[in-house]
């Protein structure tokens, strides 16, 4: 069956202002009655997950009585340099200057590695235009984020438009949803 995840990427956070800003976010969350305020181990990989509030169906448009009975069923707020991606192999790349679609090059990985070891932007150059683009500007066909805080949303139903934008406008920067399966 597997895992399903939802992760609302801050495309624009620094390092620095991650966990600042990845604590704000959970703060109105549970303000909002979204999620709880205890951390429990009800997301993969950590015990800082933060279980459904009373009021998740705020963040999904509906209730979901399985969702309040899994295990596996919190937020993770990741405030750490991350590659969200939806877990399935092959993607397209797009040129965030041409709007090219393009096939992933082989110096596709030694790009997400520079960005993702903090040693530059990883630059990409689209073979159509010739722009060179960080990794993290250009879009990827299913989404992928390259980002230092997420929000990953563990088996929730899917995530309504008008709250992950409620998201984008309490950070004040450009958000991506990445959804996948483990």
């Amino acid at each position: 069956m597997g895992d399903w995840f939802q992760s609302v990427v801050d495309r624009d956070a620094t390092e620095s202002e991650a966990p600042e800003l990845g604590a704000a976010i959970l703060e109105w969350l549970v303000d909002e009655g979204i999620v709880t305020s205890d951390a429990t181990d009800c997301v993969l990989g950590s015990d800082t997950g933060y279980p459904p509030g009373p009021n998740y169906h705020k963040a999904t448009g509906g209730t979901d009585e399985h969702l309040l009975q899994l295990v596996t069923n919190g937020l993770d707020v990741i405030t750490k340099r991350n590659v969200f991606h939806s877990g399935q192999g092959g993607f397209e790349l797009i040129c965030s200057a041409c709007s090219d679609r393009i096939e992933v090059p082989e110096t596709w990985g030694d790009a997400v590695g520079e960005w993702y070891e903090n040693k530059g932007p990883g630059l990409l150059a689209c073979p159509r235009c010739g722009e060179r683009q960080p990794i993290n500007e250009w879009e990827h066909d299913p989404p992928w984020g390259f980002a230092n805080l997420g929000f990953k949303f563990w088996n929730w139903p899917a995530l309504t438009d008008d709250f992950v934008k409620d998201i984008a406008e309490h950070l004040g920067h450009r958000v991506l949803l990445v959804a996948g399966k483990l």
